[in-house]
């Protein structure tokens, strides 16, 4: 009887029962393979596309320089929404701006924004211009002439998401003199460019373009007499900028204000 248990004991496992275990293994490592491996493979390709995306993004904000104070007419870019999305929200801040204590200008602006599939993270970077300081740029609620009049930037809000942000431009033009009766008195001239995005229909999948076009401008002026500069007051949110326009001598000063609309549109 010992000599039998003995025996027994050394016959081991069977190989069917070996094979059912070696074949369970390698369907496993096969299961979490392609498992990895179509993750990785979405990875890269909501990367790209949001990588494409932001590119784009890019492109529109140097478009609408032209289009809004430029040549006019309009400009498009194409966007990609197999993973990504893009909408034009209204900004959580208002704006309010004065000129020598005169209201000039109030409004809640519109946001483009262009977000990632959720497999994309990122970090927040300023992407236009493309020199400078994201926490700089974002806190210059005015910019100066030759700077650009929206910023373009990302961060990780949830999701991966890049954000179009038009801002103020004002700046000193020129003195021009003007006879008022048989005087003859200077102005100085100064311009307030601003840049307002407006909801066209925006729909569709796949790759759709977003047509940037300019459905209007309006100028105001507003004079100001024995003064030759002018004090903005900006307010966003609860916070209060204040910028000085000045300019050479002069018996006064005259703001234009120019407000450029822009329809963002996917037609």
């Amino acid at each position: 009887m010992t000599r039998a248990y003995k025996q027994t004991m050394k016959r081991g496992i069977s190989p069917v029962i070996a094979t059912v275990i070696l074949t369970s293994i390698m369907l496993t490592i096969v299961t979490i393979a392609l498992f990895y491996s179509t993750s990785l493979i979405d990875l890269n390709r909501q990367t790209m596309e949001y990588e494409y995306a932001k590119e784009q993004l890019t492109y529109v904000a140097t478009a609408l320089e032209q289009v809004a104070f430029g040549e006019g007419g309009s400009r498009y870019a194409r966007f990609s929404l197999t993973s990504t999305g893009i909408s034009l929200l209204p900004s959580s801040q208002s704006i309010t701006v004065y000129a020598n204590n005169v209201k000039v200008y109030e409004s809640t602006p519109l946001v483009l924004q262009v977000c990632g599939g959720p497999l994309v993270t990122t970090t927040p970077k300023l992407l236009y211009p493309e020199t400078g300081d994201l926490a700089t740029e974002l806190s210059k609620v005015v910019a100066k002439s030759g700077e650009p009049i929206v910023i373009v930037y990302e961060n990780f809000t949830g999701r991966a998401c890049a954000f179009l942000v038009p801002r103020l431009r004002a700046f000193y033009s020129s003195q021009i003199n003007v006879t008022e009766g048989s005087t003859k008195k200077r102005y100085n001239y100064f311009i307030l460019h601003i840049v307002e995005l407006t909801k066209g229909t925006l729909g569709g999948s796949g790759t759709i373009p977003i047509v940037l076009r300019n459905t209007g401008i309006t100028v105001d002026e507003y004079v100001f007499y024995y003064t030759s500069s002018v004090t903005l007051s900006i307010t966003v949110g609860p916070k209060t900028q204040t910028i000085y326009l000045t300019g050479p001598d002069a018996d006064g000063s005259v703001l234009i204000v120019k407000i450029a609309r822009i329809s963002i549109s996917s037609s």
